[in-house]
């Protein structure tokens, strides 16, 4: 991480735009359940339209606010983060974790993640469906995977029980967009013996500067609040603080290593949430 004056100036000021967004996004959704508790849909969507008209006629021209503002939102959640691959063998189960915010993946990446999780202020997952051409998306991990939560019906491969899958994760969606291999074919992955970064096993950690890279190259999902993973990030930077005396751990360098690793990698066969 550079910690030059300068860079800490740049970090306070994105702390302190993101303050001002967060706080905007918290006021407006209050706003907006008010509206719907106290008028029909037709006045809600007259005034949404209103508002919308507003923001837009109000921001300087050229001057690209709502991209900084997001770009901010997402560097914040880049954080002293850790990247790992996820590849599903099927778009039913992507279809699924977009709706319902969960994922499953085999024991093995479980592990893996759940210790990131302890161990790190932000843990993004970037998903992949097998042979598909292209990523479906990235998230922020809520927390350390439950097995209390609602049975997920993943679609799962002809001999593979459920059995066969870890607790489930409960994550924020920061982009639902498809990203086409085609436009990461200058990323490589440090981590993965220097192969391109649409190559890797479910579970593939991806080395943190390829990995935000590649999560910017995602188009703005405008259907996406990140209100609850700037929220949950902030949260957890608080506990580190106290616990510390420092939210900042520092850069992250070397890939996760957990007891009896030889090397880092993704898990085998796998395709969390259905394999």
């Amino acid at each position: 991480r550079d910690t030059s004056p300068d860079r800490a100036d740049e970090d306070h000021r994105e702390d302190e735009s993101l303050k001002s967004n967060t706080r905007d996004d918290e006021e407006d959704n209050t706003r907006k359940r008010s509206e719907s508790q106290s008028t029909n849909k037709s006045e809600h969507d007259d005034k949404k339209t209103v508002t919308d008209c507003e923001e837009k006629s109000t921001a300087p021209a050229g001057t690209g606010k709502k991209k900084y503002d997001y770009l901010t939102k997402v560097n914040y959640l880049f954080r002293e983060a850790r990247f790992f691959l996820m590849k599903s063998n099927n778009e039913d189960n992507i279809s699924l974790s977009k709706s319902r915010g969960v994922w499953s993946t085999p024991p093995q990446n479980e592990i893996k993640i759940n210790q990131a999780v302890k161990e790190c202020r932000n843990v993004i997952l970037i998903f992949s469906v097998k042979e598909s051409g292209r990523f479906c998306g990235f998230v922020r991990v809520a927390g350390e995977s439950r097995r209390d939560l609602p049975t997920v019906n993943w679609v799962l491969p002809p001999g593979l029980s459920a059995k066969a899958l870890g607790g489930v994760f409960t994550l924020d969606w920061i982009s639902k967009k498809e990203l086409s291999f085609s436009k990461t074919l200058h990323l490589y992955n440090p981590w993965n013996e220097g192969k391109s970064v649409k190559i890797g096993r479910d579970g593939q950690e991806i080395e943190t500067r390829v990995a935000e890279e590649l999560c910017r190259l995602f188009p703005k999902d405008e259907n996406v609040s990140l209100t609850s993973a700037l929220l949950r990030s902030k949260k957890t930077a608080k506990v580190w603080s106290s616990s510390s005396g420092s939210s900042n751990r520092g850069p992250i360098r070397r890939p996760l290593m957990l007891p009896g690793d030889r090397r880092s990698g993704g898990g085998r066969g796998g395709g969390g949430g259905g394999g």
